[in-house]
């Protein structure tokens, strides 16, 4: 099915137009010509040149590597292009300079504005070193030692506070602060793997040279105390920044502080995401396909970004143009247009979507299909030949057909569109180094037994005897998992492939359930299936499944 916006059509043939006078232009002058719709543009390279000088000299530079450079031009015979162009030979060795049209500048001349708003968002920083993050992980055996390190610091240098407790939730490979005022002081919880953890006290002094330090940082107003405040700032090392989204809510006695840091560390690749072997083979498969619909559902907080990414990564190719539309920007990919939503400016979803079609991507990323006119343009896309991904809110894979129909989305418009619906979780893996055998109860086994009946013949199930051991976490934990259990995370997936006879029962709008039942009957493995071979698999426990996903006898 071919479905295309009449005006999108008539935009097509006109920069089809543009092109071609833009190609014929440049036989004239003898000079090769470039589509930049067709590369990839790199912010860092565009910006060799100031947003003034580029658009007064109607000229935008390619590609930048080492002593050689790669220039756009509109009009040779332009005497400001021909005195950048100048500039530019000075300081390069090689010039290769390549005529292009109005609208590949403006595609190029976009990059300053998203570079702008990153600057802005962006507003203080935290240097750190690797250096002082690890003599914080040698000094640190549980997570109750965060308190003790913050009280040695703050004893010699108050000031310096804030940064030890950064520095050490980083050791820890945490992923947020929570700063939580009391009638005196604060208590602090750090979050690692998914769990908050009380870590320290602090006195009252040290609460608020802490909660002006991360206003100042984030650029928040000192003096405002009745309302939230949002902002951000980073963590520099010498080979990565870590971004932290600040929130400030006022609370009973003081400010409440709320840290999300996004370290790059934590983005995957395909193969780190925790998918079986047949789950990930299924997901290649609809990468591959030129166009359709890829949606990624689960809570917050269960790492759909992070699946969104890793396929990005996979797909991204010298010959392939990927654009994003996030809110906000959680980590920035190298060689891929992003964009954020600004909702002052009029650029939500549905807009900025509207505008990405116009640089005729290949793979368009959105962050979430939050609204009825997203989804639409989200399905629009997938329907006139791109690949798309996006992330939407449902229990499981099986849910995401009948919610967007629920929005009024055409059912024969999403069997058409939708390849793929994948629902996650993500659970805490055992301590490899203090993780201890247990056999399995009389509940246990049954409720295991009942779980993978009728499952799939692909799926290997190892052997499940009444008398099997699996895995469990030691109580108290050891110095490698900081006292806890577990170390590092893991996902488990739902994989819904939109098969033939999928794409015909979306087409009656069956129920939520109905959906479900139909999708296991032809292959489809659960989320607790998943979670229970993991268990089996010396991955993960019972306790953590059933954390997750319920008691594993009635999920």
């Amino acid at each position: 099915m071919d479905v295309q916006d009449p005006q999108n059509q008539l935009e097509k043939i006109r920069r089809q137009q543009e092109e071609n006078l833009a190609k014929q232009r440049a036989e004239s002058h003898g000079m090769p010509y470039l589509n930049l719709s067709a590369v990839p543009l790199h912010p860092e390279s565009i910006s060799t040149l100031d947003e003034q000088t580029a658009k007064e000299a109607h000229v935008t530079v390619i590609q930048k590597k080492e002593a050689s450079v790669s220039v756009g031009v509109e009009n040779p015979n332009n005497p400001k292009t021909q005195e950048v162009l100048g500039k530019l030979k000075k300081a390069a060795k090689e010039i290769n300079v390549f005529l292009v049209s109005h609208s590949s500048l403006e595609a190029a001349w976009s990059h300053y504005s998203a570079k702008k708003i990153d600057k802005e968002e962006i507003t203080g920083a935290v240097k750190l070193s690797e250096a002082v993050v690890e003599s914080f992980r040698k000094k640190i055996s549980s997570i109750a030692d965060i308190g003790k390190l913050l009280g040695e610091v703050s004893k010699k240098n108050a000031s310096g506070a804030f940064e030890a407790l950064l520095g050490a939730t980083l050791a820890l490979d945490g992923t947020d602060i929570h700063i939580e005022p009391l009638k005196e002081g604060a208590v602090v919880r750090v979050k690692i793997d998914g769990i908050l953890y009380e870590s320290a006290n602090l006195d009252q002094h040290i609460y608020n040279l802490i909660l002006s330090r991360v206003k100042l940082l984030s650029k928040l107003k000192l003096n405002i105390k009745n309302q939230p405040q949002e902002g951000r700032f980073s963590a520099v090392f010498e080979d990565r920044q870590v971004e932290i989204r600040t929130s400030i809510l006022p609370a009973e006695y003081n400010e409440d502080i709320a840290l999300r840091l996004l370290d790059p560390k934590f983005l995957l690749s395909m193969k780190e995401l925790g998918l079986r072997k047949d789950l990930e083979e299924t997901l290649i498969k609809s990468l591959k396909k030129p166009q359709g619909l890829i949606l990624v559902t689960g809570a917050t907080g269960s790492g759909k970004t992070t699946t969104l990414y890793a396929c990005i990564k996979y797909l991204k190719t010298p010959g392939v143009k990927i654009i994003t539309i996030e809110d906000p920007i959680e980590y920035h990919l190298a060689g891929i247009t992003q964009t954020q939503v600004r909702e002052k400016e009029g650029y939500i979803f549905e807009t900025g979507l509207k505008a990405i079609l116009r640089q005729d991507p290949d793979i368009i990323l959105i962050s979430e299909l939050r609204s009825v006119d997203a989804a639409e343009a989200a399905i629009q896309a997938a329907l006139a030949g791109r690949q798309v991904l996006s992330t939407l809110h449902t229990i499981d894979a099986a849910g995401t057909a009948p919610r967007l129909a629920d929005m009024g989305i055409d059912s024969s418009a999403v069997s058409s569109a939708l390849s793929m619906s994948i629902a996650q979780r993500l659970i805490r893996k055992l301590c490899e180094n203090c993780k201890v055998k247990k056999r399995l109860n009389d509940m246990e086994y049954k409720a295991i037994k009942n779980a993978f009946t009728g499952i799939s013949e692909n799926v290997q199930v190892p052997e499940i005897k009444k008398d099997s051991y699996i895995w469990e976490s030691k109580k108290n934990g050891c110095s490698e998992c900081f006292n806890t259990g577990y170390k590092g995370r893991t996902g488990i997936f739902e994989i819904m492939e939109i098969t033939r006879e999928i794409e015909e029962k979306i087409l009656v709008r069956p129920a939520e359930d109905e959906l479900r039942d139909f999708a296991r009957k032809n292959g489809m493995t659960s989320l607790k299936q998943d979670g229970l071979l993991k268990v089996l698999s010396g991955i993960t426990s019972i306790e953590e499944i059933e954390r997750n996903l319920g008691t594993i006898g009635e999920i």
